[in-house]
């Protein structure tokens, strides 16, 4: 519980930073919208729950696409810190606010120090990937808010990706919807003085 008050302490400082009267932030491709920390510690729990995160999900990193400030990639390093986790985020400012929060969270002791790796860079873009010696196919779960490029996410899930690979779209628009890939699972995630988000799982059609 303590744990969690830091994590949340760090983040809100972080909307702070960024300035803005509505938590939006609009990037040169999209937008940033901050997911409340309780909403991510729940979806994360429900992936685990899934078998797409923790000890018995399939083999492989998990990334977040899109990462903002690190707020998904903090949770999911606090609560998984033996899978390897890697943010992508294409936004200088964003990237530059993440690296600031994730030295902090490593300075309280919220975060293991090779648990997360950063990368200033397109998440649909396979050389982002490349630079760092990572196999997109390899990789278990991709993590996104869907902000007008989950198509374009879902073409290059569906052309890159593996077997394995799941795509989890978390939002609270339940509109929001893909023809690319195949919708495997959907979830409300449910919270106390919240619009209910909903996370769905996509993966590649077996076809």
């Amino acid at each position: 519980w303590m744990s969690l008050k830091k994590l949340e302490a760090i983040f809100d400082r972080s909307m702070e930073t960024l300035g803005s009267g509505l938590p939006i932030r609009k990037t040169s491709i999209g937008i940033w919208v901050p997911t409340p920390l309780p909403v991510i510690m729940e979806s994360v729990s429900l992936m685990q729950e899934m078998q797409l995160l923790g000890r018995t999900a399939p083999p492989g990193a998990v990334i977040d696409a899109g990462m903002g400030d690190g707020r998904v990639a903090a949770v999911l390093a606090y609560l998984n810190p033996s899978q390897p986790i890697y943010g992508l985020e294409r936004d200088p400012v964003l990237f530059s606010q993440a690296v600031v929060n994730w030295r902090e969270l490593r300075m309280q002791g919220l975060a293991v120090e090779a648990s997360v790796r950063m990368i200033e860079g397109d998440y649909c873009d396979i050389v982002s990937y490349e630079s760092c010696a990572l196999k997109f196919s390899e990789t278990c779960a991709i993590l996104n808010y869907p902000d007008g490029n989950q198509g374009r996410l879902a073409n290059f899930v569906a052309e890159h990706g593996g077997s394995r690979t799941s795509l989890c779209l978390l939002t609270h628009d339940h509109s929001v919807n893909l023809d690319t890939l195949e919708l495997c699972a959907q979830r409300e995630v449910q919270m106390t003085g919240e619009i209910n988000w909903l996370l769905s799982v996509y993966r590649r059609s077996r076809d």
